[in-house]
């Protein structure tokens, strides 16, 4: 049985262990009775977020509350439908009044805020929490397969319970009501777990939908930390962080745009037998471009897609031969096809191919480059910068990114969905 049908076993019995033995209920963070001293002229949140980037979720303030409204678009998986959820909910400040629930607010989720117990079904929903230094907060995630080792470990010894990855299955709400959430950090691309979504509220627990992976720019995508500040009016830490992300990213960008030679460049992995998923319109493309590589396949009149485009072994041949460098991606997703063909290519015969799994720890099935490179795309256009132009980021350490050798690298097959 392959590793990663192994661990998904794993995961569904440690989550039914988690639920029948360690999920004790706890108590409610705060009491929502309204406060003697509650201001109704008082701003309660003094430093707001401002978006430049994110297009999947926006938040209005008024004084004792926070409106958010995300979208995304859903998917069936393994079918053709599809539909826009479109999501509000209200942050309420504990011990201040609701607004009254009528015309567009009619049937917003409640929530009270700052929240201190969280649960989440998604890696890169961790790693935004990292970031902000709220993992305290969590109580359950969505499985063990974390890369940080101190999330995996809780998830493991039962200290989180375990609501399931939201490319892999429903959320366990038994889990949600046992670990009394305050919220439920909910991503979802499957238009099948739709219904679930009303079901989580439903039974009463408070829910936010959350759509980082559907953003077109990579710093739209990196910016979703200010999301994940709103439920802990924590919108101080998450502005000064982005501030030193976007930072990062523009300093570098200033260094590329004057290069005179963009070397030619692919991004894509073999997805088994003879097709390839090649970037074409992409966050990975809009990384190649601002690092200064010229992406032979890149096609902006197509629709923004982090998937992907498939190719076939003659079609990447025909177009990529001549290529400088390649970034194989997912080099776990299936096996490469045999030296004769790969030879076939320049950057192969260069030895120019590079993966983006160095911080990988194939025996937990566990992948960095799900979880906190959606939340420091400076790191990987460093390391694209590092790669394809040395000289200009001499002290640069590679961080996700690393030189491919057939030889030394060997991963199971992820059991990954997004």
């Amino acid at each position: 049985m392959p590793m990663f049908q192994r661990l998904s076993r794993l995961c569904w019995g440690l989550l039914l262990l988690g639920t029948l033995s360690q999920c004790t209920p706890g108590a409610k963070s705060a009491d929502k009775a309204i406060s003697t001293d509650y201001d109704p002229q008082r701003d309660y949140f003094s430093t707001k977020i401002d978006l430049q980037y994110a297009q999947q979720f926006e938040v209005s303030y008024h004084r004792n509350y926070k409106i958010v409204r995300t979208h995304g678009l859903l998917r069936e998986w393994g079918g053709t439908d599809s539909t826009t959820l479109s999501d509000i909910f209200i942050l309420v400040q504990r011990g201040t009044p609701a607004p009254e629930l009528k015309g567009e607010l009619a049937n917003a989720q409640v929530i009270n805020i700052p929240v201190e117990r969280v649960a989440t079904n998604y890696e890169a929903s961790e790693a935004y929490l990292t970031a902000l230094q709220k993992t305290d907060q969590l109580v359950a995630v969505g499985g063990v397969i974390s890369y940080d080792d101190t999330i995996r470990q809780r998830a493991l010894r039962g200290t989180y319970g375990q609501v399931g990855y939201s490319w892999h299955s429903p959320p366990n709400t038994e889990v949600l009501l046992a670990r009394n959430t305050d919220v439920f950090l909910m991503v979802l691309s499957d238009l099948g777990f739709q219904k679930e979504l009303k079901r989580c509220r439903d039974l009463g627990i408070p829910t936010a939908t959350s759509f980082p992976w559907a953003e077109s720019q990579y710093l739209g995508r990196a910016e979703w930390l200010k999301f994940y500040a709103l439920f802990f009016n924590a919108e101080a830490e998450a502005n000064a962080l982005f501030a030193q992300i976007e930072g990062n990213v523009k300093a570098i960008q200033n260094k590329t745009q004057g290069l005179k030679k963009r070397p030619v460049a692919i991004w894509g992995y073999c997805a088994g037998g003879d097709r390839w998923r090649i970037h074409q319109n992409s966050l990975e493309c809009q990384l190649m471009r601002d690092a200064g590589l010229n992406n032979i396949f890149e096609d902006l009149s197509l629709p923004v897609d982090n998937t992907g485009a498939s190719l076939s072994s003659e079609e990447l041949l025909v177009e990529g031969k001549e290529v400088d460098h390649w970034i194989i991606g997912d080099a776990h997703s299936a096996a490469l096809p045999n030296e004769v063909f790969m030879s076939s290519f320049v950057a192969w015969k260069k030895r120019n191919l590079y993966h983006n799994l160095k911080r990988s720890r194939p025996e937990t099935n566990s992948y960095d480059w799900y979880s906190s490179a959606y939340v420091y795309p400076d790191r990987i256009l460093a390391d694209l910068v590092k790669l394809a132009h040395p000289t200009l980021l001499p002290d640069h350490e590679l961080y996700y990114l690393d030189r491919y050798d057939p030889k030394k690298l060997s991963f199971p097959l992820p059991d990954v969905g997004l």
